[in-house]
């Protein structure tokens, strides 16, 4: 079996309209759909048209299933490939957008990067320059 495309990237968002707000204005995502499965939920396509990211506020019901799996995973960040970083942080950093530190070569993985905080201050977001 092989695995196919990510078809969507499902997240827990303690508030839910900052978080659909910040990606929409800050980042270029734009809302699909609204919908009520599994509770209230939002689903925003990445400017590129390629990743769906859905955000589902916390239930309980959500709350107390990912409390009694063990080894459950958290997502660190999304990383988005970007042609160049260093423009793609100054049209960021214009739309109010904070980093953690100005874009940088990392000599060890031979990757250019810059990581930027989410909307509740959470480094979460890696823009990778892509290969040339």
């Amino acid at each position: 079996m092989a695995l196919g495309k990510i078809t969507h990237l499902d997240f827990l968002a303690y508030e839910l309209e900052e978080t659909v707000k910040y990606f929409t204005e800050k980042l270029g995502f734009k809302v699909v759909r609204r919908t009520t499965h599994g509770g209230e939920a939002v689903e925003l396509i990445s400017p590129d048209g390629d990743e769906i990211f859905e955000f589902h506020p916390p239930t309980k019901e959500i709350i107390k299933a990912t409390n009694e799996r063990r080894g459950s995973l958290f997502l660190r960040h999304i990383a988005f490939e970007v042609d160049d970083v260093d423009e793609a942080y100054k049209e960021l950093k214009s739309k109010g957008v904070e980093f953690s530190d100005a874009p940088l070569f990392t000599p060890k993985t031979n990757r250019k990067l810059a990581m930027a905080y989410d909307a509740h201050g959470r480094r979460f977001i890696q823009l990778e320059e892509k290969k040339k």
